[in-house]
């Protein structure tokens, strides 16, 4: 495969650079290990400054696409070509965050809060878990994205272990699901064959043990559901990975 940098279009330097860097990684134009052009080289070659490229350097060095050796030079690292690496630098191009960052949070996260919510949780915060499963319930028979009621039904969960730091914290972590990254891949690997209702029972499961004050079995239901969720990303991005070469 033959690959050339092209001409940067002066509305979307930033982006432009990133995505091009990234995409010479992923063909094998800048292999892990090696060193890219020099700055001054890749600003002719881009047809824009050295302060352009340097900015665009500085992110992939943050998302952990390449390294910068003062005096060497900038060299792409080893693990360049890890989908977490690659993930995390298109969803950088959106201006977001990578799924798969969402779901180191998460698992940090809400397995607590289910544990917590099966303790202290309040006889209205079971009303709202139950309407949440029963509206989720509907949207998945009927076919349509229940998105929505699926954050919703974590964020109640947070709401009723009633510590407003970890509600401030889900929540804060949750909106980035509706970020456009998330949505793509999470709609992807929910249209997948009985997706929806496996992600349904695992939502039931979690409920049964929180009305069920059983903080154990709480954490583990929450534990199993979001290792089901993040295998369903972690197989669209590499189908999409396979579908772009």
């Amino acid at each position: 495969m033959t690959f050339e940098l092209r001409s940067i279009d002066r509305t979307k330097l930033y982006t432009s650079i990133v995505d091009q860097i990234v995409e010479g990684v992923r063909v094998g134009a800048f292999p892990p290990g090696s060193a890219l052009p020099s700055e001054r080289d890749l600003a002719t070659r881009f047809g824009v400054s050295r302060n352009s490229v340097r900015e665009a350097v500085r992110v992939l060095e943050h998302l952990g696409v390449l390294a910068v050796r003062p005096g060497k030079g900038t060299y792409v690292t080893e693990a360049s070509l890890s989908r977490s690496a690659v993930l995390r630098a298109h969803a950088a191009l959106e201006g977001e965050n990578s799924p798969l960052d969402v779901m180191v949070a998460r698992r940090a996260i809400e397995p607590v809060c289910a544990e917590i919510a099966a303790c202290e949780r309040h006889a209205r915060n079971l009303d709202e878990l139950r309407h949440l499963v029963d509206e989720q319930a509907q949207l998945t028979a009927r076919g349509e994205d229940p998105i929505e009621v699926d954050v919703g039904f974590h964020l109640a969960i947070g709401a009723a272990t009633h510590n407003p730091v970890l509600v401030m914290v889900l929540n804060e972590v949750l909106q980035i699901t509706r970020q456009r990254t998330w949505k793509y891949f999470k709609g992807r690997s929910r249209e997948r064959l009985n997706a929806g209702e496996r992600l349904l029972e695992e939502h039931r499961a979690i409920l049964t043990a929180i009305e069920r004050e059983d903080p154990a079995g709480a954490r583990e239901g929450m534990r199993v559901h979001l290792s089901s969720v993040e295998a369903g990303l972690v197989s669209e991005v590499d189908k999409s990975d396979a579908e772009s070469d």
